[in-house]
């Protein structure tokens, strides 16, 4: 079955951020802006109704390039997808590109498969959104919503999600560290705020092969800066629960 490689990820929690980004001398970058989108309808027994069903929908409203929105099943399985979406790579629609990924994402002892939808938005919609100027559903790409319908496992009526509060993102270029064999790995950092919730997390992408080595050599190299990698739950879990609550509010 299809794989297209391994992303790596180290999340650093609240506590030790601010010393990380010294300690790896990240300068300042212009936030991005990053909107999730959920089901908040009162009374459910869950509070993330498509979280809980695996399903992820983001929207990114970037300083420079293109904005983009991403439908993500995480955990997914390879029986959700039919050949035609295993099929499927890269799109592109006159200067808006989109990407179909399967792969896996590790962070720390977690393993689970990652199907991802990403497509380039174009300008001002993700902000007309956020304002209330266009609905969730307008967001989305015909491909995306059809990956929603034939794979969600569920019905989702897109007009009825709620996009939430915004997220600030600094996300940095890539910069190499230590790997293993003399050959550096790239790194991801970009650190996530809301409110009291603030995380820094380190990433890398790597083929199945290079994986477990590529893993060892980037928990070395924040371990080697007096950092403990987070061992809670993954970010997306604690910034959704969180923006659901305050939407409730």
């Amino acid at each position: 079955m299809r794989l297209d490689g391994v992303e790596i990820k180290v999340s650093l929690d609240s506590d030790q951020t601010a010393k990380a980004v010294r300690a790896i001398d990240l300068p300042d970058v212009p936030p991005w802006r990053i909107f999730f989108i959920e089901d908040v309808t009162t009374g459910l027994c869950s509070a993330t109704p498509l979280l809980d069903q695996h399903l992820i929908v983001r929207a990114r409203q970037k300083t420079k390039g293109k904005d983009d929105v991403t439908v993500k099943f995480r955990p997914g399985r390879q029986s959700q997808l039919t050949d035609s979406w295993l099929d499927k790579t890269k799109t592109s629609d006159k200067d808006l590109d989109s990407e179909f990924k399967v792969e896996e994402d590790w962070a720390g002892e977690r393993r689970v498969l990652s199907i991802s939808l990403t497509a380039d938005r174009p300008e001002g919609l993700v902000a007309a959104a956020a304002a209330g100027e266009r609905r969730v559903r307008a967001l989305l790409t015909d491909d995306q919503r059809r990956l929603v319908d034939e794979c969600a496992g569920t019905f989702v009526n897109l007009a009825a999600l709620t996009m939430l509060p915004a997220v600030s993102a600094m996300r940095w270029p890539i910069f190499p560290v230590p790997g293993p064999g003399g050959h550096a790995l790239d790194v991801r950092a970009e650190r996530w705020t809301v409110h009291d919730l603030d995380f820094l997390e380190l990433s890398i992408a790597v083929d199945v092969k290079a994986a477990e080595a590529a893993q060892a050599a980037l928990v070395a190299f924040v371990e080697g800066m007096g950092l403990r990698p987070s061992a809670g739950e993954a970010k997306t879990t604690q910034v959704l629960q969180r923006l659901v609550a305050e939407a409730a509010c």
